[in-house]
Parts: C-alpha cells; sequence; structure tokens
C-alpha cells in the first residue's frame, strides 16, 4: 500500500501547531494519519493530515466548529496531486 491512495484526502494548515491541534480534534472520531507533505504540495507547516474520502465532509465540519479550517485540501489523481478543496 502506498502512503497515499486515490481514496485519500490531504488536509492542509498553515502551521504546524494548526495541524497539531488538529490531530488532537481528530484522533478519537476519524482514522487519520499524521504524514510529511508530498513534495509537489506547497505547504508551510511541513505536514498534513491524512483522511479518507469518505469522511472529508466530516472531518471538516469538526474542524471548522474548533476554528481549525484547513487552507487547503488534496487528492492523488493518477501520479499528481489535484486540489479538491480551498478555504479562505
Amino acid at each position: 500500500m502506498r502512503m497515499v491512495e486515490e481514496h485519500h484526502r490531504l488536509i492542509v494548515f498553515n502551521s504546524i501547531h494548526r495541524v497539531m491541534m488538529a490531530e488532537m480534534a481528530l484522533k478519537d472520531q476519524f482514522d487519520m494519519v499524521l504524514m510529511p507533505v508530498p513534495r509537489s504540495i506547497t505547504a508551510d507547516c511541513g505536514m498534513v493530515i491524512r483522511i479518507g474520502e469518505d469522511v472529508c465532509d466530516a472531518v471538516v465540519d469538526v474542524l471548522t466548529v474548533k476554528g481549525l479550517t484547513p487552507v487547503t485540501i488534496y487528492c492523488l489523481r493518477g501520479e499528481a496531486f489535484e486540489l479538491v478543496g480551498e478555504f479562505s
């Protein structure tokens, strides 16, 4: 199994502090993995949270309620990462 597959979503934040806070908020409710940002994705913090596509909306809802809205969300399409969500 590859580290990221097409059914995964990578949640990107703008700081490592927000990644760590998001991990704490999600780990008891969702199957997730904290992992380094793939080279082809630009992120200031160096880490992303990998989740399943099937829980993506629920994860974003939990994060938003906790004031931890992500910056972007990516998925793998073939060999490249595609932006599938962007938050302001």
